[in-house]
């Protein structure tokens, strides 16, 4: 035993540095599991975005087969003058995320963007010839807007460490937003100069919506503590079911007024002898229509699109 024990004697060195390695490799994996830091991302957006039923029933108007059939063979027995424009779909805002990373690979942020707003007002005129003139105006003015959302997201860092690396992203976000319209139709009779008019205005209240989104950036390390960092994300956001309010009137006189769901919808339009895609609000859907009403379903607006983010991510702690 005497001789063992002295024989062990030499050892004992490297016994403690094999117990002292095994001790770092522990405490490194134990801060490495740990590891965390705060960081605050500012970001310029630059997005395009679908918008949905509304600009589908300004462009199913302004394009509708009789109106193109105008437009190519100028026939003599029709005028176009003006166009009714969609909506703008390309979108610039801000974008502020706080990040906290859970370790060197994997993250979690929660953001907030610059509100959405976009209106326009055109007028298309179409003047119908026969042995007299009979001008038809359409005037339209759409309006949609959306608040700053809440987003958050979870973030995979890839090849985490360089100076330049690379990081997937994806997520929820919680969207607010609404819709409005003002329709005029104004009618001048060829023989006896009498003007007919309607006008038709509604407008939804806010509603809410989660969507989705997916993407992949770059970070670039200018600095310990800042980096310049750029994206591309994918979103899904719509939001439907909304409910709204709607003032109808003529100059016969009538008027009326009408609270329910805003609803999508194909109609034949009579003033042009076309068909083309509307908006406007009921209770409950008509059962039958004189201008023959197809495709109705709650009308949507859909902030989907397709999303370039540029700015400086600043390491806080």
């Amino acid at each position: 035993m005497k001789g063992i024990r002295e024989s062990t004697g030499p050892l004992r060195p490297i016994y403690f540095g094999l117990v002292v390695l095994l001790v770092n490799n522990f405490v490194s994996a134990g801060v490495e599991e740990k590891y965390h830091k705060f960081s605050l991302r500012l970001s310029g957006e630059a997005r395009i975005m679908v918008i949905g039923d509304i600009n589908t029933g300004l462009r199913t108007f302004n394009d509708n087969p009789r109106f193109e059939y105008i437009r190519k063979n100028n026939p003599d027995w029709g005028r176009l003058e003006g166009n009714i424009s969609t909506l703008n779909n390309i979108f610039a805002c801000w974008v502020a995320e706080l990040r906290f990373d859970l370790s060197r690979r994997v993250g979690l942020g929660i953001a907030t963007a610059g509100g959405l707003h976009r209106q326009n007002e055109s007028t298309l005129t179409h003047y119908l010839i026969s042995d007299v003139t009979w001008p038809y105006e359409f005037y339209y003015k759409p309006e949609i807007w959306a608040s700053s959302p809440v987003i958050l997201t979870f973030y995979l860092n890839l090849g985490a460490g360089s100076r330049l690396s690379s990081y997937l992203s994806g997520g929820l976000g919680y969207y607010r937003g609404g819709l409005k319209e003002q329709f005029n139709f104004t009618m001048v009779n060829g023989y006896s100069g009498e003007v007919g008019w309607t006008r038709r205005y509604w407008e939804t209240q806010s509603k809410t919506a989660l969507g989705f989104h997916l993407g992949w950036g770059m970070e670039l390390l200018l600095a310990r503590n800042l980096a310049l960092t750029a994206e591309v994300q994918w979103r899904y956001t719509r939001i439907s079911n909304f409910r709204a309010i709607q003032q109808y009137e003529t100059g016969y006189p009538s008027y009326e007024e009408t609270t329910g769901w805003l609803y999508y919808f194909t109609k034949e339009n009579l003033f042009i002898g076309s068909r083309h895609a509307d908006l406007t609000v009921w209770e409950v859907p008509p059962y039958a229509s004189v201008e023959f009403i197809m495709d109705v379903r709650k009308a949507r607006l859909d902030l989907s699109g397709l999303s370039l983010l540029v700015g400086m991510k600043i390491r806080l702690f």
